[in-house]
């Protein structure tokens, strides 16, 4: 999309956190986690922290191929991995988030409900701290 791109020509840095919060979204909600189950388990989840490697651009045109999944999920956190790839296959964007899960009414963490675990496959990998 046009909006995305900057003056230089490339996909926004600041764009690729957006896309990148998209992306777990649509995550969940494939595995039967929108926000309307959400609100029925009176918890979800907020963004605490994100990490982001830049390794190539992306421009306007460019087909970027999209993939996420779980490290590890405990307690009332959650870490997750993305990557943006090129559609030969190279690295774009290499992304690690942690999450937050709270309950709705105070935001306050608590833990994150078995209904919520048992959906996630967790893959681990070396930093998952």
């Amino acid at each position: 999309m046009a909006s995305d791109i900057d003056e230089l020509g490339h996909v926004n840095n600041v764009v690729w956190v957006g896309f990148a919060v998209e992306l777990a979204m649509a995550h969940s909600t494939s595995v039967g986690l929108d926000m309307a189950a959400y609100q029925k388990l009176g918890g979800v989840w907020v963004a605490r922290r994100h990490e982001i490697d830049y390794v190539r651009s992306a421009c306007l045109g460019d087909e970027i191929l999209e993939e996420t999944w779980v490290v590890k999920m405990r307690a009332a956190r959650s870490i997750r991995r993305a990557r943006f790839l090129s559609a030969d296959g190279q690295e774009l964007v290499r992304c690690r988030m942690e999450w937050a899960f709270v309950d709705f009414d105070s935001l306050r963490p608590r833990r994150v409900p078995p209904e919520v675990l048992t959906r996630f496959t967790q893959i681990p990998d070396a930093n998952s701290d």
